[in-house]
């Protein structure tokens, strides 16, 4: 609308000039090398209006004939540019989609359209990760490092190279390198982190990680943990050097760190026993036991007692128990030590109260040590050793990322590497077996195998006879293994 309106505009202001013009002619006389010219002013403009024409027209069509090769360059480049872009794409969800060859080729493509090595060198070296080019994977990303656009882009894929070929030196290197570029990129400071931490760099990576806490980039309750965990690793290293003194300044800020971990509590009470403050020790592990109960604190805890007698035992770990007395670990250490003791009764009540109605392994195993303590009945033995195979699994170290379970704490996840993600627990749904750091099972191997638990028999099998074969109709099948309520009047 605004165009019509403007050239309706343009259109009567010419119309007006022209009959202005027309209404006063005028007169012009010209006189030039002897000639002399005699016309009217609309003439005139009109002449000069068609010259000026013609001179634009002449001047375009000078410069298509002088510009028409360029444009004609020009334009194929532009082609070959844009199909090197499309070349490059599609190499880009090749490599997403896993087609070595595809990502290969259209490598080969965008290389021989596109002056842009940024890109291009990016493709070739993931498609050569594809094709398992480790070499040529190599070259691109040192390629990539004499470039300021892209050195960053190289220091990853190498470090990542490094990582899967389990190169530590070469992937602490590359970390280091990527955190001085980038020191606030999350991932650039979780790899430098977790690969100071495999290292055993301890110092290194607690500096590291109180300059994540400044950058926000790590948030403020997992810094707390993943510090308490590397003052624990201090402390044993302070301890192998002969620091004692340091290494239990060292459990001490941990324990006053994050109080709630065990392996943390664990750590300051073995200084603290080593160091003979057996009264300080009792007091922090029963702190601790009230904020997150585990056998292995209730054996620090009994060395510390320095009892010897099972009864003193048992009223120490009552003590111990005393703020968290409903918790499984606490009826289940308590079930141990009166086993020691020959308290059948305490020991029953406390295996009654943890297992329930479906008791896990660890239960039903000590059910079978207290029937052949107590009553010495091989029959009843087997039937609770039976029903062990088939119990929900007990809680376990189990690191969270990768699924490892292991038998021991450790802080470096022997299975993908991470720092500070080990933790007690209990086993996921389904999982029907712990394994160990011996089995040398991975993550990937141990989803493969864990199946459905087995449902718990309510009722045993059929007895066998000798010979093998099943029993007659009429024989009474041995009865299911129950918790009896069978109460010790002494206890």
């Amino acid at each position: 609308m605004i165009r019509l309106i403007s050239g309706i505009v343009v259109f009567a202001l010419i119309v007006t000039a022209a009959a202005w013009l027309a209404d006063r002619p005028g007169d012009v006389a010209i006189e030039w090398l002897g000639y002399r010219i005699d016309t009217t002013v609309g003439v005139l403009g009109a002449a000069v209006l068609i010259l000026g024409a013609s001179i634009t027209l002449l001047y375009m069509l000078w410069r298509g004939l002088i510009g028409a090769p360029g444009a004609w360059f020009g334009s194929r480049s532009e082609s070959r540019k844009r199909r090197g872009y499309r070349a490059l794409s599609l190499g880009m969800v090749a490599v997403a989609a896993g087609d070595a060859d595809e990502a290969q080729r259209q490598a080969r493509r965008a290389e021989s359209m596109l002056d842009d090595p940024p890109l291009t060198m990016l493709l070739s070296a993931q498609a050569a990760q594809l094709t398992g080019d480790k070499d040529a994977a190599r070259r691109y990303f040192t390629a990539m490092l004499e470039n300021p656009e892209t050195a960053f882009l190289g220091v990853r894929g190498l470090l990542m190279q490094a990582t899967r070929e389990n190169n530590a030196p070469e992937a602490l290197r590359l970390a280091e390198q990527a955190h001085r570029m980038k020191p606030t990129t999350p991932w650039v400071v979780q790899s430098l982190f977790d690969m100071q931490a495999r290292a055993g760099q301890w110092l290194a990576a607690q500096e590291t990680l109180q300059e994540a806490l400044r950058n926000k980039v790590v948030p403020v309750e997992r810094g707390r943990t993943l510090k308490a965990i590397l003052l624990v690793e201090r402390s044993r290293q302070a301890e192998a050097r002969g620091k004692n003194g340091e290494a239990t300044q060292f459990a001490r800020e941990a324990f006053l760190t994050e109080p709630s971990r065990i392996p943390v509590a664990q750590r300051y009470g073995e200084r603290l026993i080593a160091d003979n403050d057996h009264k300080r020790v009792r007091k922090i592990l029963e702190r601790a036991w009230a904020l997150h109960p585990h056998p292995d604190l209730a054996q620090l805890y009994l060395a510390a007692s320095g009892n010897t007698d099972p009864l003193k035992r048992v009223q120490a770990l009552q003590e111990l128990t005393s703020e968290r007395p409903d918790d499984v670990e606490s009826h289940i250490v308590l079930a141990r030590e009166a086993l020691e003791a020959r308290l059948w009764g305490q020991a029953r009540r406390h295996l009654v109260a943890a297992g329930g109605d479906n008791p896990p392994a660890r239960i039903c195993r000590l059910m079978a040590d207290l029937e052949e303590s107590e009553f010495g009945d091989g029959e009843r033995v087997r039937l609770w050793l039976t029903r062990a195979t088939a119990a929900p699994i007990d809680r376990h170290w189990r690191c969270q990322p990768c699924g490892m379970v292991t038998e021991r704490w450790q802080s470096v996840c022997p299975n993908c590497g991470a720092f500070g993600t080990i933790d007690w627990r209990s086993p996921p749904p389904g999982y029907s077996g712990i394994l160990s750091l011996e089995d040398g099972i991975t993550a990937e191997e141990m989803k493969a195998i864990t199946v459905e638990k087995p449902p718990v028999a309510t009722t045993m099998p059929v007895p066998v006879n000798g010979n093998g074969a099943a029993k007659k109709e009429d024989d009474k099948p041995l009865p299911p293994p129950v918790l009896p309520q069978r109460i010790d009047p002494l206890a």
